[in-house]
C-alpha cells in the first residue's frame, strides 16, 4: 500500500484525481490533503475522503512521515517552491 498526499485538493484533484484515480486504486491509500484556500475548505475536503490530515503549509506536509508519494494538482508555474 502506499500512502498518497495531494496538494492542490481543492481543485480538479478533488472532482477527479482523488475519487477517480486515488481511491479506487488496490494499492493507494489518501492520508492526507493540501491546500493554500481557506482552512474550512481543506479542512472540508480531508472529511470527504475518511477524515484525512489537512495541511495550508507545505513545511507541514514535507514532515509528515505518513506521506509516500506528494500528487500535485496545482497549476505547473506554483510547483517549484
Amino acid at each position: 500500500m502506499v500512502n498518497w498526499e495531494v496538494v492542490g485538493a481543492c481543485g480538479i484533484a478533488d472532482r477527479r484525481t482523488i475519487p477517480e484515480g486515488i481511491t479506487k486504486a488496490k494499492n493507494a491509500k489518501l492520508v492526507a490533503v493540501m491546500d493554500v484556500v481557506a482552512e474550512e475548505k481543506v479542512k472540508s475536503v480531508a472529511k470527504k475522503y475518511g477524515n484525512v490530515k489537512y495541511y495550508t503549509k507545505e513545511e507541514d506536509l514535507v514532515n509528515d512521515k505518513n506521506v509516500q508519494v506528494i500528487y500535485i494538482a496545482t497549476p505547473t508555474n506554483l510547483h517549484c517552491p
